[in-house]
């Protein structure tokens, strides 16, 4: 493990959120940024001046070197189609965002900022199955530039679950010739219950090294099923560093009240940092 990576909605807990598992928990802790009261619709891209407020934020705390990557995502699932395959309004829309991020000057390349996306397409020659569209996603790298980081987001997820005979590794394949780290739950669902899959994207991003991110239902109480089904932490740490690459936690640590309000659960933070820590200690595995 090299690091994990807190999804929040909305800048106001940024701070909350690295002081829960430490701006150093077996790696750098990083932020995801995703629009105000968008958790319903898995995230959606934020304003400006939401990373404005978060990056004064983290500046008064002291936290100012923790990276922040940027979701660009124009809207939720359509009622009809599949999701993350976009109008050409949509996609003209996820490029302007990156544009006014970085004309912005609110992004810092010294400290690993970046920006998440992920575009869609159907295949070709399989029907019903998903692929990367490579045309989009290059273009938003090209626009993304050098300078700044890019995850493909957990559209990835899709691509797994529709994929026929891991056809899914040519487009892991082709996203790392891209430079972009991989974020996903090893198909549809929570990572807990895809472990398999998981476990061969994280055999074949070691192989050609791309860092890869894990997300989806990743909470204190499936870190161990987790990583005993992905082969246990020992195998995890031996495969990682002996291909030089990292495996981030991706988690956004959330809880709902009884009136239905999604907030950050500071304490749920806290207790997957020690869990996180007790698995790593237990089985040899720490940095």
């Amino acid at each position: 493990m090299s690091g994990i990576e807190v999804a929040i909605f909305g800048p106001r807990d940024g701070v909350a959120a690295v002081k829960a598992v430490g701006e150093k928990l077996n790696g750098k802790t990083r932020l995801e940024l995703n629009r105000t009261g968008s958790y319903e619709q898995n995230g959606l891209t934020p304003s400006t001046w939401e990373l404005e407020h978060l990056n004064a934020s983290l500046d008064h705390a002291g936290l100012q070197d923790v990276p922040v990557r940027i979701m660009i995502r124009p809207c939720g699932a359509p009622k009809l189609g599949p999701d993350f395959v976009y109008s050409d309004a949509e996609f003209e829309q996820m490029k302007s965002d990156i544009r006014k991020f970085k004309e912005s000057k609110h992004m810092s390349r010294e400290r690993g900022d970046g920006f998440v996306f992920g575009v869609l397409r159907q295949s070709c020659s399989v029907p019903q199955m998903l692929v990367v569209d490579r045309v989009r996603t290059a273009e938003l790298k090209h626009l993304a530039g050098d300078d700044f980081k890019c995850v493909f987001h957990r559209a990835f997820d899709l691509v797994i679950s529709t994929s026929r005979d891991e056809m899914w590794v040519d487009d892991l394949e082709w996203l790392k010739t891209q430079e972009m780290a991989v974020l996903t739950s090893g198909g549809c669902g929570n990572a807990s219950n895809n472990t398999k899959a998981l476990k061969q994207v994280l055999i074949e991003t070691a192989r050609i090294g791309q860092e890869l991110i894990v997300g989806g239902g990743v909470r204190s109480d499936t870190l161990e099923s987790l990583g005993n089904g992905m082969g246990g932490l020992g195998y995890i740490y031996a495969l990682t560093s002996l291909h030089s690459v990292g495996m981030v936690l991706h988690s956004s640590f959330l809880k709902r009240d009884p009136s239905n309000v999604v907030s950050f659960d500071a304490e749920e933070a806290r207790k997957f940092k020690a869990t996180l820590y007790t698995l790593i200690s237990s089985q040899g595995c720490a940095n």
